[in-house]
């Protein structure tokens, strides 16, 4: 099947560097940047530190917002926010050849993002009494605010969405975005992923792979009105597949897998390259198609637990790979996987 969706813009954040090219060199340096991480702000009683991959703290300001505004905003959305003005630019969008806004949604995965400011709400509502607390803090803590916040800074004036499903949140973010470029839904789509370390995340830590910040926005839109405009094209796929759950009692990563590659029409043995999301510190994350001598990437133990954007991190990661093979790299293979029974699996081509 020929790919329906296209990546033609691409922008995000990690704990090796602030964009694409400066992570994946510092991947290929063997780079890491694991540091004891403070998580405070009074949800837990004294200190909670763990080892954790935090981005740097130089958000720089969003024009769409104004200062009082953004001082309001939660780190999620300002990250978000940020990344998806780079993210168009970075498809070439500009006066005249942007989409109709009407036309152009957003569609944002996440693990816990507004959780913690949840929390906070009621936190300070028991304490402190509901007087005190701002009505806006709900809002502005709630688990659609960064793709609400998204929406405005980007101009966006159609469909929002919030996906959540752990690792694989980002995935089934891209399904939804598939769908909407292939249905005709939207002209284009900025499909975020985002998950920080706040409090939550550091004090769950279980001695395995540290947790990691990054946030992620792609713009997506229908393949063939990619190239039909000239676009550059970072990647193209035929539309993730998701599957909930264990089959069988087995894990869920082989039927993913299979289902991905029918949908593709490509067969194990055409793969140049998998990416996976398993870890030193992930147990039972580690199926991949029966193709054994298929290089295989894994970035994670550098990145550490990304959550809900680690998928779109890896279609990221392995589109870089793909294009500095040069032409004629095979379609790659993205797997990921989830304590919780989950696999999404999507194969990735780079034109």
């Amino acid at each position: 099947m020929s790919p329906t969706a296209a990546v033609t813009g691409i922008a995000l954040a990690t704990a090796l560097g602030p964009d694409l090219d400066t992570t994946w060199e510092a991947l290929e340096a063997g780079r890491s940047r694991f540091a004891p991480t403070a998580a405070t702000g009074g949800l837990y009683p004294g200190e909670v530190k763990a080892p954790a991959g935090a981005l740097a703290d130089d958000l720089p300001d969003v024009p769409a917002f104004g200062r009082r505004r953004l001082r309001s905003l939660s780190r999620e959305s300002l990250l978000v926010s940020r990344l998806g003005a780079l993210a168009w630019q970075d498809a070439g969008f500009g006066a005249g050849t942007a989409p109709d806004p009407q036309e152009t949604a957003v569609v944002l995965g996440t693990a816990a993002a507004g959780l913690s400011g949840y929390l906070r709400v009621l936190r300070d509502g028991l304490t402190l009494g509901p007087e005190l607390v701002s009505p806006y803090a709900g809002p502005q803590g709630s688990l659609n605010a960064a793709a609400s916040d998204l929406s405005i800074a980007a101009g966006a004036q159609g469909s929002i969405v919030t996906v959540t499903a752990g690792r694989c949140s980002g995935a089934h973010a891209l399904t939804v975005a598939a769908d909407y470029v292939a249905t005709g839904q939207a002209q284009a789509v900025l499909v975020a992923a985002v998950d920080v370390l706040d409090p939550l995340r550091l004090a769950a830590g279980d001695g395995g792979t540290p947790p990691g910040e990054a946030a992620v926005v792609f713009v997506v839109e229908d393949a063939g009105r990619a190239r039909a405009r000239g676009a550059r094209v970072h990647a193209e796929f035929a539309g993730p597949t998701v599957l909930r759950g264990a089959v069988d009692g087995g894990s869920a990563a082989g039927p993913a897998i299979g289902a991905a590659l029918a949908v593709a029409g490509v067969a194990a043995g055409e793969l140049s390259l998998v990416c996976s999301s398993a870890t030193a510190g992930t147990a039972g994350t580690a199926d991949g198609p029966d193709a054994p001598d298929v290089p295989v990437l894994g970035p994670f133990d550098a990145l550490g637990d990304c959550a809900g954007a680690t998928t779109l991190l890896q279609v990221a990661l392995t589109a870089r790979a793909l294009a500095g093979r040069g032409p004629g790299a095979g379609p790659a293979l993205v797997l990921t996987t989830d304590g919780n029974g989950q696999a999404a699996a999507v194969v990735v081509r780079v034109p």
